[in-house]
Parts: C-alpha cells; structure tokens; sequence
C-alpha cells in the first residue's frame, strides 16, 4: 500500500493486478480496435495504482466539425478523489496520443498513481483548446444542467477545477455563502464570478485570485453574446431567478446550460 498526502487529506492508492482492464465505452463510428488501442496507450501511464478507470469514446455526428473525435477518462482514486481529462481531435491517432499526454498531465496531482517511469515528466503542452461551435444559424441549448453547489473554499475549488480538467467549476464560497464560479485567466491565476463580489473567504493564501461581477442577464442574451463574440463560456446572474448560471460550448458544437439550485437570499436584482 502506497500513501500519499493531498493537501491536509492523506491519498491512500492500494495497487490492483497488472491484467486489471481499463473500462473502455464508445459511442459512434469508431474503428474497430479503437478500445484495445486506448487501452494498450493507458495502460503504462497508470500502472497496476489506478483502481477504477473508465474512457469513453465518442465520434460526433454534426457536419462540419474539425475536431469529430471526443476521449474523456476518469480515473477514481481511493479515498473520493478523482481526476478527469477530455481531448477532441481529427482522427483516432491523434485523439490517442491527446489522450495519454493529458492523462500524464493530470496524474501529476497524484505522482504515486502514474508509472514509475513517468512521474519526473514535465508536459509542455498548451491547455487544451476549448470546443468549436457551429455556425451561429445552427447552434442550439441542448442540454440544461442544475446543480447545488458544494460548499468549499476558493482554494477547495480550485483543486477540483484542476483535478476534473473543468473549464470551470460551480461551488458555494464556504466564508461569503454565495454561489461561485471559477475559472482560469492565465497559467496559475484565477477568476472568480459572484453575483455580489464579496471578499470574504478569499485568502491571502490562496493562488492569485480576481472577484468579477456576474451580470445580470437573461438566458436568450448569453445566447446572442456567445452567438456574437464565439467565446467558450458566458458566466451571469439570470435576471429573473437571481441564480448564478454558465452558458457554454459543447463538443458537438452547440451550447448547453448550468445554473445552481441552491436557494437565492438576498437578491433584488441588478444595483
């Protein structure tokens, strides 16, 4: 047995037999062999230390997509820990090697967890560039996604939105109470998006932080703004809910919607 200390929470990774397979499902026109690869490309980076590992492969089908190709992997850890990672490409080889290199990348939060072999690796690849939409005239919200959002503090949060591979990540700020979205503005800087900016609760500590307002907006006006400027995501206060919402870019190319369910206090609209 291998212990690892995360932070103030000891990662225990008991080791499984070497023939332990790694779950592989897909969806789509797929090449036949396409999960034998992916297995035979993971199975030196985790080793016999990954308990449960799950990939699914996804070929899109909406016309005109650069990037068809979609891989994403969890691997859950003991103790609840988890780590995540998701690549699009053109073609099965590229998606592959996407793949592992990123895998590579995220397991450095947990080095015991990758092979030996690999956990002086230093990647250098870019982040990874964010889904490309369709055409404004053929972009839909398809999907609506509500959640109650986990209390944690900002720097809770932001181990999650690194270890999960998020573009952002939803959670209730643990000191302010108020629904939080994070994201990153930079290589090692943070933003974080409230619908009343409080300070509380953002540590000296903690990796450099921005508090930015979310604007009060209504859900067909996140729309018409991604629609205009292309960006991948649009953070804001839904104007008639006062709730924290994040509209954005999917793989297939169209938008989907997350907004938090937690009750709203003291929202009275815009200032």
């Amino acid at each position: 047995m291998s212990t690892e200390s995360h932070g103030a929470v000891p990662l225990r990774v008991v080791p499984l037999r070497a023939v332990a397979a790694i779950s592989v499902s897909t969806a789509g026109i797929l090449p036949t062999d396409a999960a034998a690869v992916v297995r035979e490309h993971l199975a030196p980076i985790l080793g016999t230390w990954a308990p449960h590992s799950r990939v699914r492969l996804t070929r899109l089908t909406e016309p005109g997509l650069l990037r068809p190709l979609v891989a994403q992997i969890d691997v859950q850890l003991s103790g609840g820990h988890r780590v995540r990672a998701q690549v699009a490409a053109a073609t099965m080889s590229d998606l592959v090697s996407l793949l592992a290199t990123r895998t590579i990348e995220q397991l450095h939060l947990f080095p015991s967890v990758l092979a030996e072999c690999l956990r002086q690796q230093v990647t250098t690849l870019p982040p990874p560039s964010p889904p490309e939409l369709l055409p404004p005239a053929g972009r839909r919200v398809t999907r609506h996604k509500g959640c109650h959002p986990t209390a944690m503090t900002a720097a809770e949060a932001i181990t999650v939105l690194e270890a999960m591979d998020y573009r952002f990540h939803l959670f209730r700020e643990k000191y302010s109470r108020q629904d939080s979205i994070v994201m990153r503005s930079g290589p090692g800087r943070y933003r974080i998006f409230q619908s009343r900016p409080n300070p509380l609760g953002l540590e000296a500590t903690s990796p450099p932080i921005a508090l930015a307002v979310a604007e009060w907006s209504t859900i067909p006006q996140a729309v018409a703004r991604l629609d205009l400027t292309g960006a991948p995501v649009d953070i804001f206060t839904e104007k008639f809910t006062g709730r924290l919402h994040a509209l954005y870019a999917r793989f297939d190319g169209h938008y989907a919607l997350l907004g938090s369910t937690a009750p709203v206090t003291n929202a009275h609209g815009p200032w």
